[in-house]
């Protein structure tokens, strides 16, 4: 599955991840990632890092049972 990338209008199959911060009324809110096109590096879309999400949820579950 995949698509053309709208830069370079190669076939996309993957897309490479690139951190990045996540701001909301200029303050950095959260870690997130874009998508990036493997061949031209255009950024295809911006996310929440699944990652970063999943690993501070279950840290502030754990610290709030250790309370």
């Amino acid at each position: 599955m995949g698509g053309k990338c709208p830069g370079c209008e190669k076939n996309v199959s993957y897309v490479n991840l690139q951190p990045m911060d996540v701001h909301m009324n200029g303050r950095n809110a959260w870690n997130g990632v874009s998508y990036q096109c493997p061949h031209c590096k255009t950024i295809l879309g911006v996310g929440i890092d699944p990652v970063a999400l999943k690993t501070e949820t279950i840290a502030g579950v754990v610290d709030g049972l250790r309370r």
